[in-house]
């Protein structure tokens, strides 16, 4: 185990990053974690925070049945030592109970203040047009050659689901072609340019996209639409309360980082 860090007292090592790297993110995303983490419980350890053997008893029992502990995937816990389990558990316990500290009342956003944001960002709220259509699609060298074929003999959509279970090359031809709802910029332009011009239960002229030809049939279409705020205004709430919490942590961890700027020290030639 080589130390890659060093933050007050407490030590990054490699393990550690390997470890946070299985969270997802590069090396220095990974390194810039464990340092805020090690400076919040720097700084809660200055404070005489400690975490008592009944939490860390209790944090146990709840963290045994967590799919993803500590954030790591499944089955990561199998995979450790007691002893690093326990020093994770218990930083997590003193890390926790500073935040409390620090940020101690939940914060209350008035409903004027939600109304205000929701008429301004009406783009969060509102779904975007969507349509649904079936595609016959063919590919090949003679690909062109063979759906302009089976347009010749399509004037219904009955004689398109027939054909489309018969010839489409695609495995959604088993289900009539279906592609299910769609909006723009899901799948190929060449797709969206036709699918978005189409009436309903029209079915167009064969086109090409990069893995083919295709003829659709649009079957349904779903215009924009707002969530009423009534219903959308509880989980706003929710989510602007977690915004708030975010932009505090993230001034506080700025504060930290300036505060103990001389006692983080990065071993550069350790991360190579």
């Amino acid at each position: 185990m080589q130390v890659v860090a060093k933050v007050v007292n407490l030590h990054i090592s490699d393990k550690d990053i390997k470890r946070e790297l299985s969270c997802g993110g590069d090396v220095d995303s990974a390194l810039k974690r464990l340092i805020n983490r090690c400076l919040l419980l720097a700084k809660a350890m200055q404070k005489g925070i400690v975490a008592t053997d009944e939490e860390f008893d209790i944090a146990l029992l709840e963290i045994l049945d967590e799919a993803n502990p500590f954030g790591l995937p499944a089955g990561a816990l199998q995979e450790m030592q007691a002893e690093e389990m326990e020093r994770l558990l218990r930083n997590n316990i003193i890390i926790r109970k500073y935040l409390s500290e620090i940020f101690p009342t939940e914060s209350q956003v008035s409903e004027e203040t939600l109304f205000e944001f929701y008429k301004e960002n009406p783009h969060h709220f509102c779904s975007e047009d969507m349509v649904r259509c079936s595609h016959i699609f063919i590919r090949g060298e003679d690909a062109k050659e063979r759906i302009e074929k089976i347009r010749a003999q399509i004037s219904t959509p009955e004689d398109f689901f027939k054909l489309c279970e018969s010839r489409s090359q695609c495995p959604s031809g088993d289900c009539c072609g279906d592609l299910g709802f769609f909006a723009k910029g899901q799948l190929f332009k060449e797709i969206d340019e036709v699918a978005f011009t189409l009436k309903l239960n029209e079915i167009s002229q064969p086109f090409r996209s990069p893995e083919g030809y295709h003829i659709l049939l649009l079957t349904e279409k779903k215009c924009s639409c707002c969530i009423p705020f009534e219903e959308i205004k509880e989980s706003l709430a929710s989510e602007l309360v977690k915004v708030e919490k975010e932009y505090h942590l993230n001034r506080h961890l700025e504060e930290l980082a300036e505060e103990y700027k001389n006692e983080i020290i990065i071993y550069e030639h350790a991360l190579k």
